[in-house]
């Protein structure tokens, strides 16, 4: 039996090589003549999974190892009779990893403080849960959380707030919605038109869900003008391509890359792969080992620091999003083609991170309540040792 898998998934070749002939592939630019014989594909949000690939062939299940699905159209995969699988929620902490690295960024470059200032949460599902919960516990932040689908099935939630409402109370409004294009809950331009004048003046504002999601040309044009004091930018309308207006004005821009904490791409290409087994009839066998943290044990000297100190120090360590804004500058070119390029090669070579909960905080000279922080982001605490 032949398989093709993405050659960036986690861990493909070691299982996917259990189920049959597996070979490596390129989704960006997977085409119908490229599947051959294949009965099985595996891949990620950068292959479209439609009818005009997937038509006429022998693929008879396909995996998408992420969260998102904008990308597969269920209905016409359902009419060939093709069966699929996703990986909802893998990355949802890796998200909330850089979220709270890249805020604690902001904050210690803007001398700015978020304890007692509010955080809009728009879609609150896997990463946007973890987001408010990591805000909340470990930063102090007030959430007000955002999301209709979800107030119409949990009618019981009294903390659910319209988008107008949330907009002009937020300090910080952050995104994790799907990408939608149709019906009353659709979240294709959520941010443009009119009701972005209702945003809070100088507020901060993410982008980690879709690109489509915000304007980027408004979003470009309001950090300009100061309306929003601070973007940041990880998800891109015209991915692989992006608006180099918007990239000029960020905050801190990356390639799509905030979900990409090992533990994430790992997680996904597992669930896929369990799913295939299921599909065979065949045991899934064991889960391949992670690779070793980058930082696996800090030590941190606390003493006379700040709490959000504390946290910036030791989110930093472990989530460099300055690093990969860095990385992204660089790569730049004032060629739609060029960007393209970059781009997708920026997502490959990716700097390898671990979630905090990988890392070892030895946090010498710190109270009780920064203690209790690093804990609530995820971070295990050890002791001081003569190594230390």
């Amino acid at each position: 039996m032949k398989l093709l898998y993405d050659r960036n998934m986690a861990h493909g070749k070691t299982l996917f090589a259990r189920l049959g002939d597996a070979s490596p592939c390129d989704g960006r630019v997977l085409t119908k003549a490229d599947l051959g014989d294949t009965e099985l594909l595996f891949v990620r949000s950068t292959c479209k999974l439609n009818a005009d690939l997937l038509a006429g062939t022998k693929v008879r299940f396909v995996g998408s190892g992420v969260a998102g699905t904008d990308h597969i159209d269920f209905e016409a995969l359902r009419r060939l009779g093709i069966t699929v699988a996703t990986a909802p929620g893998c990355n949802a902490e890796s998200v909330a990893d850089w979220f709270v690295s890249a805020l604690l960024t902001l904050g210690a470059r803007g001398r700015t403080t978020w304890a007692g200032k509010t955080l809009g949460v728009v879609g609150v599902g896997h990463v946007g849960k973890i987001v408010a919960r990591f805000a909340e516990e470990a930063l102090g932040m007030r959430i007000l959380r955002c999301d209709p689908p979800r107030k119409e099935r949990e009618y019981a939630a009294s903390d659910f707030v319209e988008l107008d409402t949330l907009l002009p109370l937020s300090d910080v409004i952050t995104f994790h919605t799907p990408l939608t294009r149709e019906g009353p809950d659709k979240t294709v331009g959520l941010f443009s038109g009119p009701r972005v004048r209702l945003t809070k003046p100088g507020a901060v504002l993410f982008n980690l869900a879709r690109g489509p999601v915000c304007d980027n040309a408004l979003l470009a044009t309001m950090a300009e003008t100061g309306l929003l004091s601070e973007v940041v930018v990880d998800c891109w309308e015209g991915e692989p391509d992006y608006s180099p207006e918007l990239a000029a004005m960020a905050a801190i821009a990356s390639p799509h890359i905030a979900g990409h904490a090992y533990e994430g791409r790992a997680d996904g290409t597992y669930a896929v792969y369990q799913a295939a087994c299921d599909f065979l009839g065949v045991p899934a066998g064991r889960r391949p080992a992670y690779p070793a943290a980058p930082v696996p044990r800090l030590t941190l000297d606390c003493a006379g620091l700040s709490d959000e100190a504390v946290l910036h120090a030791a989110t930093s360590a472990c989530c460099d999003t300055l690093a990969e804004d860095a990385r992204f500058r660089a790569a730049f070119s004032p060629l739609s083609e060029g960007r393209r390029a970059a781009f997708d090669s920026l997502r490959k070579t990716v700097l390898h991170r671990r979630l905090f909960t990988a890392t070892t905080v030895v946090p010498v000279g710190a109270t009780a309540e920064q203690i209790r922080k690093l804990k609530a982001l995820g971070f295990r605490i050890g002791r001081k040792s003569a190594k230390d």
